[in-house]
C-alpha cells in the first residue's frame, strides 16, 4: 500500500503546491485576471468530469486485471475506457465552449474579465478534449499496475518545469498574462502525455507487480 500510496501522495501534494504558487502569479495580473481565472477554472472542472470519473474506474478495473495476470484484458479495458473518456470529454468541452457566453453572464463579470475568461475556456476546451485524457486518465491505469513511481517523477518534473516556470516566462516575461499561464498548463499536459503514452506502449508497466 505504501509503495503505491507514497508516490501518489507526493505527486498530488506537489501538484497542489504548484497550483497555489501559480495562483500567486495570477494574483499579480490584477483583479480582472483573478476573477477570469476563478470562473474559467470552475467551467474547466465541469469539462473534465468524464475523464476524472473514468480515471477512478480504471484504477479498480486495471488493478483487478493485473492482479489476475490478465494483461490482455487490462489493455482491452484501458482502450475501451479511454475511448469513452474522449467521447464524453469532447461532448462536454464543445458544449462548454458553445455555451460559454451564457455561462459567463451568470457570473456578472466585467467586460475585461469576460473576454479573458472566454479565451481561457477556449484554450482549455480545445486542448482538453485532445490531450487531457492521456495526461490524467491514462496514468491511473499505470498507477493501478504499480507503476506509480514513474507517474510521480513525470508529473512532478513536468509540473515544476512547465506549468510553474513556463507560466512565469509566458505570463510575466512575455507579458501574456493569464493567457500565458493557461498556455503553460497546456504545454504541461502535452509533456505528460508524451511520457505516459510512451510508457504505456512500451509495456513496462506490466512488469511492476507488488506480490
Amino acid at each position: 500500500m505504501l509503495l503505491i500510496g507514497i508516490p501518489s501522495g507526493l505527486e498530488n501534494g506537489m501538484f497542489q503546491l504548484g497550483k497555489i504558487l501559480v495562483q500567486s502569479l495570477v494574483a499579480t495580473f490584477g483583479t480582472y485576471a483573478i476573477a477570469a481565472n476563478a470562473v474559467s477554472n470552475n467551467i474547466a472542472q465541469m469539462m473534465i468530469i468524464p475523464g476524472s470519473a473514468i480515471g477512478l474506474a480504471l484504477v479498480t478495473i486495471v488493478g483487478q486485471c493485473i492482479g489476475a495476470e490478465e494483461y490482455d484484458q487490462a489493455v482491452y479495458y484501458i482502450r475501451r475506457l479511454m475511448k469513452q473518456a474522449y467521447v464524453w470529454m469532447i461532448i462536454l468541452s464543445l458544449s462548454a465552449i458553445i455555451l460559454s457566453p451564457i455561462l459567463l453572464k451568470m457570473y456578472s463579470l466585467s467586460e475585461e474579465s469576460t473576454s479573458l475568461a472566454t479565451k481561457c475556456i477556449l484554450i482549455h476546451g480545445l486542448a482538453g478534449m485532445i490531450i487531457w485524457p492521456i495526461s490524467f486518465t491514462l496514468p491511473n491505469a499505470l498507477r493501478a499496475a504499480n507503476d506509480a513511481k514513474f507517474t510521480m517523477i513525470v508529473s512532478i518534473c513536468s509540473m515544476w518545469t512547465f506549468r510553474y516556470l513556463l507560466s512565469f516566462y509566458l505570463g510575466r516575461t512575455l507579458a501574456l498574462g493569464l493567457v500565458g499561464v493557461w498556455l503553460a498548463m497546456i504545454v504541461d499536459w502535452f509533456i505528460r502525455a508524451f511520457f505516459f503514452i510512451y510508457r504505456y506502449r512500451s509495456g513496462k508497466w506490466k512488469n511492476k507487480r507488488l506480490v
